[in-house]
């Protein structure tokens, strides 16, 4: 929605719509315990493969066809190629003009 009408295909949020888990502890991003990663991948996991939701402007929301899992994989493809077109892309020469210095 932040993006409007002059969004493109390069932006991609990935949102969680609820989870079997439950609500997570106030201390879940710092527990190093395995019982809490086991249940940070699930999460992870489980949201990975819900069905992407994308944001209509001034239409509310529309359910994709993908899954979260399957929008990330195009856009990480997407990534690639552009890296790869940056890396072959010879610079554009550039020109410094420099300045007429003054008389006294």
């Amino acid at each position: 929605m932040a993006f409007g009408q002059s969004r493109s295909g390069n932006y991609v949020r990935i949102q969680a719509n609820g989870s079997s888990f439950g609500r997570c502890g106030a201390n879940v991003d710092t527990d190093p315990s395995p019982s809490n990663v086991k249940m940070l991948v699930g999460i992870a996991d489980e949201m990975l493969r819900q069905k992407n939701v994308e944001s209509v402007l001034f239409g509310g929301k529309k359910i994709g066809e993908q899954s979260n899992f399957e929008k990330l994989d195009l856009f990480a493809e997407q990534l690639v190629l552009e890296q790869q077109r940056r890396s072959c892309r010879i610079a554009p020469t550039v020109a410094f003009k420099q300045a007429p210095s003054r008389s006294s």
